[in-house]
């Protein structure tokens, strides 16, 4: 028995040591987790203001959105996707210093933006204004942007996943790792790519814009544009049910509700290839849109009418001409790329929105 109990020792030893770095490492990382708050999503009382203007939810888009919808205090929401991210700034003068946020996430579609529209109203009682952005082709495509992103593993998705998230954001490894980063990032002054209000500030830009365009077309820009399917489609009720429905729940808690068409170059209307039509086939979806609107707005209500903007027109923005070859900036000073307008575009587009008292006397939609 001696022998067998001497051979157990160095065994026990281990798992002593094995069990203490794992305490030691849950603990450090639970510390670091509630006070650092890498992706604001803990809201523990031991998190550090300070590190706020340096938390980066970049990797992790809808879990740091999410995080920023739990706030509960906000007044007027900005969703769609990174159209209405990157153009559409939330301390915009229009707004008159109301606490407003940014929750649209790049490459959402309307099976993401009608759920986070409804955790955010679900969370923020003071909620008086949404911009809702819309993308032309969503209502007549079947893609579901959850698929190709964190969304299932992020708050916005009703999956009863709430205690492994908690766990993972509490002490998992990236919570760890993205703790250091942001403790690292206060140190530098680095600032992150989506600043507190959920405005992506940093988005990817084309080396060279005109190479980008010429590029996009050398490969067939029927195949960039097919994206979105340019052959006729049919209608996705489920999609047109969704949306009906956050709208009367928006109209029956008085919000005043505006469906945004964000902005794209002129050159995305374009579709120049010998076997689809000279335009993009989505005159369909901007009359379903303003069928939607007009029902709803026939419906009693204390809230304000509708409103439908489409800002994706021929105009002297969106049709600015492209770099020339010899030019030595080839970049546009209002667009990223040709997909996406920056915040002096999309500051255009909120004058026209709260431009005057006009449109609340549409009972049948307005169109920008």
């Amino acid at each position: 028995m001696a022998a067998k109990t001497i051979h157990r020792r160095p065994f026990t030893r281990f798992l002593l040591w094995l069990g203490g770095m794992l305490g030691m490492y849950f603990l450090i990382t639970a510390i670091l987790s509630l006070t650092v708050d890498p992706w604001r999503i803990n809201n523990s009382p031991l998190g550090i203001d300070s590190f706020d203007p340096y938390r980066e939810i970049s990797e992790t888009v809808r879990t740091g959105k999410a995080a920023l919808a739990n706030k509960g205090d906000w007044e007027v929401v900005i969703i769609g996707s990174s159209r209405m991210e990157i153009a559409f700034d939330p301390a915009h003068p229009a707004f008159h210093r109301k606490r407003c946020v940014n929750l649209a996430m790049a490459a959402a579609t309307l099976t993401e933006t009608v759920p986070v529209a409804h955790y955010a109203l679900d969370r923020n009682p003071e909620i008086r204004t949404i911009l809702f952005g819309i993308e032309l082709g969503d209502l007549h495509n079947n893609s579901d942007s959850r698929k190709f992103t964190d969304f299932y593993n992020s708050p916005f998705s009703d999956n009863n996943r709430s205690i492994e998230r908690t766990i993972n954001q509490v002490i998992g490894g990236r919570s760890l790792a993205n703790s250091i980063a942001t403790i690292r990032n206060r140190s530098a002054g680095v600032v992150p790519k989506r600043n507190q209000s959920g405005l992506w500030i940093q988005p990817a830009y084309p080396p060279d814009l005109r190479a980008y365009v010429e590029n996009a077309f050398a490969l067939g820009h029927k195949e960039a544009a097919n994206n979105w399917n340019l052959r006729p489609q049919d209608l996705r009720s489920e999609k047109v049910e969704s949306l009906n429905r956050l709208i009367d729940r928006v109209r029956e808690a008085g919000i005043d509700l505006h469906l945004v068409i964000p902005a794209q170059h002129a050159l995305k209307m374009i579709h120049p290839t010998e076997d689809e039509p000279a335009t993009m086939p989505w005159e369909a979806d901007l009359l379903e849109l303003v069928r939607i609107c007009k029902e709803a707005n026939a419906k009693p209500s204390k809230a304000p009418p509708v409103k439908l903007w489409n800002f994706f027109l021929f105009n002297e923005y969106t049709c600015a001409q492209i770099p020339k070859v010899d030019a030595e900036n080839r970049r546009l000073s209002d667009w990223t790329d040709f997909s996406h307008a920056k915040t002096s575009i999309g500051n255009l587009a909120i004058d026209v929105i709260f431009s005057g008292d006009s449109a609340k006397d549409n009972t049948h939609g307005e169109i920008g």
